[in-house]
């Protein structure tokens, strides 16, 4: 017997026996529906818990909606969070990653920007997994003005990238041939102490070199060597 089968053995024994299942044990069941994508049955779960007087808790809806975001039914989410709010539980972060994460996936990138703008106007804050997803289908799609806004976000809100989330959006301006924003965000990385390393300029010399831009390619070069040998 699966371990599935034992869960749904082990609830049926706990009515039997007059126990009545909280929340939680409705939850290791959801949880169990949900990864063997049994998803009819993890829907009259929901059901079944109210009709018992265990309300769903957020934990519940989220491991419900990683199951649809990864069947593909994202249509079925939105309903599903909608109805989590009516019954007054409030998305986490875990759950906006989870949909960010299956919507950026799907290239709905304006589902994705939008749902980020909703969870700060809920006071929920992203974290470096959010950023971290609509940066990469934003670099993915060549997407440069948006990936600035998230940067660009991110720094509003306290969050810093790192040297690398600075070297991939250099990186894919280059190749779209917009080098004087690469540049740009270089002179920005210096103004913020943030700190370019070899890659950075790599990157950059690089490009100037493809664009027959020498002069420029010179005069980074020389700011390097200056920059290694200062004390």
């Amino acid at each position: 017997m699966g371990n599935l089968e034992k869960a749904k053995g082990l609830f049926r024994e706990m009515e039997d026996g007059g126990v009545q299942a909280n929340v939680v044990a409705f939850n290791v069941l959801m949880d169990a529906f949900c990864k063997r994508q049994r998803l009819q049955e993890a829907s009259e779960l929901l059901d079944l818990m109210i009709q018992k007087g265990q309300y769903p808790d957020t934990m519940t809806y989220t491991t419900f909606i990683g199951a649809l975001c990864k069947q593909g039914s994202i249509e079925k989410v939105y309903g599903l969070l909608d109805l989590m709010i009516q019954r007054g539980q409030h998305p986490d972060i875990v759950t906006y990653n989870t949909l960010i994460d299956a919507l950026c996936k799907e290239g709905r990138m304006e589902e994705a920007n939008r749902l980020l703008d909703l969870m700060i106007k809920r006071g929920q804050h992203p974290n470096a997994i959010t950023y971290s997803k609509l940066l990469n289908a934003f670099f993915k799609e060549r997407r440069m003005d948006e990936a600035n806004r998230v940067i660009g976000l991110m720094i509003q809100r306290g969050k810093h990238p790192d040297v690398v989330t600075y070297n991939t959006l250099i990186d894919a301006l280059c190749k779209d041939g917009r080098l004087d924003k690469a540049n740009k965000l270089l002179h920005l990385m210096h103004q913020r102490n943030e700190h370019p390393d070899i890659v950075t300029y790599n990157i950059l010399i690089n490009a100037l070199c493809k664009h027959e831009r020498l002069e420029e390619a010179d005069g980074l070069l020389d700011f390097i060597i200056r920059r290694l040998s200062a004390p």
